[in-house]
């Protein structure tokens, strides 16, 4: 018994002297800077533009032994604010996004700090010139890719939304075609799009009347992609299929040897030719955009959207 109550003793001794260390404070230092910025074209100076739902830039904090990947949420406008950050030795090494840059090295100090990062969008979309035709909401442009390797700006769009917020994730008039562009030049090109809120489609609906079904402000925005795109040949496929031929066999007093009466049916299927993005540039399939516009439909004025 006295064994028992020896042992016993020296735990609980053991658990006091150890239990201190339960109650110690984490003595690690909180967040002690700050970061604000802008993404930049380059060569223009220009805000990149971004889809605000789905954007963000890859950093990580160096000099750790597991240096783990942080993103950084971008606005639509191409600025960023990051208020938890420790002070140390950054860089940013971003992985997929809509624009190409070299791996930029950057140190924050304590307290606030201003960095902004250069880059080169896939595309840009310049010379926007917006305009009330009518009912139709109308935008001119000029676009161009500034990497080499973007041989085909595939898609150009018009989005329209009932927020700021616009883009290929929130566009209201996906469905009429005078608002959407393919294949284009990325040599330098200009387009002309609109929306035409009384569109009638094959099927005499009108795609984009929800939209504008009551009298509020609208929000456009161009957005186009841009890659490297392989050219699919046209092709011709021949597809055989058996049938069985009721006509023929009712027109035969429906004979019993009815199993005589499978043919094979042979359709000819013409593929035309198609672009495919092949991964070499853009295989995330980021969209570049412009600028977001408020439009009032009834004074016919287009104004930046600013206050991101």
């Amino acid at each position: 018994m006295k064994k028992i109550i020896s042992v016993l003793s020296c735990a609980l001794a053991l658990l006091v002297v150890s239990s201190c260390d339960w109650f110690k404070l984490d003595n690690q230092e909180g967040w002690d800077a700050s970061v604000q910025g802008q993404i930049l074209d380059a060569a223009t100076n220009q805000p990149v533009q971004f889809d605000q739902s789905i954007s963000s830039i890859t950093v990580v904090e160096k000099g750790w032994k597991a240096e783990a990947n942080q993103s950084w949420a971008v606005k639509s406008n191409g600025t960023y604010v990051n208020k938890l950050v420790f002070a140390g030795q950054y860089v940013m090494n971003t992985l997929s996004n809509n624009f190409i840059a070299e791996p930029q090295n950057f140190e924050l100090k304590k307290g606030e700090n201003t960095v902004d990062f250069k880059v080169t969008p896939f595309v840009r979309i310049e010379n926007l010139q917006w305009a009330m035709d009518g009912k139709k909401i109308k935008v001119t442009c000029k676009l161009s890719s500034p990497v080499a390797a973007v041989n085909n700006i595939g898609e150009v769009r018009l989005c329209v939304a009932k927020d700021r917020f616009v883009g290929m994730n929130d566009n209201a008039c996906d469905k009429d075609p005078n608002a959407i562009v393919s294949d284009v030049d990325p040599s330098g090109t200009t387009v002309t799009l609109y929306v035409d809120p009384d569109y009638t489609d094959a099927a005499g609906q009108k795609p984009n009347a929800q939209e504008f079904k009551y009298d509020q402000p609208h929000f456009v925005r161009i957005a186009a992609i841009g890659a490297h795109y392989t050219v699919v040949p046209a092709w011709t496929e021949e597809v055989e299929e058996t049938v069985f031929d009721m006509e023929a066999y009712l027109a035969a007093g429906s004979p019993d040897d009815w199993w005589n009466y499978f043919i094979t049916v042979v359709t000819v299927i013409e593929h035309p030719a198609s672009y495919t993005n092949d991964g070499t540039v853009n295989s995330s399939k980021a969209y570049n955009y412009s600028p977001v516009y408020k439009v009032d439909l009834k004074a016919g004025t287009f104004t930046e959207v600013t206050d991101w």
